[in-house]
């Protein structure tokens, strides 16, 4: 029969007192425990007289007697299902649940919060420890590429292997300068306006092998 869906209630000792003074010591003790069935129940109870008398530890026409008396006195009440109940008991119930409700609603709000909190902290560490790391990261250095440097270089190391093969035909090579052991890249210096490291390289060996 119990439900357990309300197992306190706030219990005003001075109204208790006041409530009991025109009671007989049966009265008070069918009404107290109707009372806790009430609440215990959190709502109206069936008016079962079997069950009642069970409960009140009495005979069912004790019971049914008792339950006269109190409804004569206005303690209890039948209500339209044919239900026991009290108009305090009513009040009482409904007060309870609703700061059942505040509480659950308070609850709520405080985890909805806690875990928006957590996820924007989650979010702001990770964040940050991604800054981080951008930060801290060195870029590794390319090595430096001179064009020219770089073309002659390569063009150097295919001419000096042919030079014993291919030697240098002789002819004047700098505004009708006499006839000399010329080679390409000397051929190619004037044009470009300038002597490079290996042109004048090529010149010299060009002139030991000659002597």
């Amino acid at each position: 029969m119990s439900r357990r869906t309300m197992p306190y209630h706030r219990r005003y000792h001075g109204d208790a007192l006041q409530g009991y003074r025109r009671l007989t010591l049966e009265q008070r003790g069918a009404y107290t425990t109707i009372l806790d069935l009430i609440y215990d129940a959190c709502g109206p109870i069936d008016n079962n007289e079997r069950w009642l008398a069970g409960e009140l530890n009495c005979s069912i026409r004790k019971a049914r007697a008792l339950i006269s008396e109190l409804i004569k006195l206005r303690k209890i009440f039948i209500n339209t299902q044919g239900q026991i109940s009290n108009h305090r008991c009513e009040v009482e119930i409904e007060n309870s649940l609703k700061i059942s409700r505040k509480a659950s609603e308070s609850v709520a709000k405080r985890e909805e919060k806690r875990a928006e909190k957590s996820k924007f902290i989650n979010y702001f560490n990770k964040t940050a420890h991604r800054s981080i790391n951008d930060r801290s990261s060195i870029p590794v250095p390319e090595p430096y590429k001179d064009k020219d440097t770089d073309r002659l270089m390569h063009s150097d190391e295919g001419q000096a292997d042919n030079l014993a093969d291919n030697p240098p035909t002789q002819q004047p090579w700098f505004n009708g300068a006499p006839e000399q052991d010329n080679h390409p890249r000397l051929a190619a210096a004037p044009a470009r306006g300038r002597f490079g490291r290996a042109e004048l390289d090529a010149l010299l060996a060009a002139r030991r092998r000659r002597h």
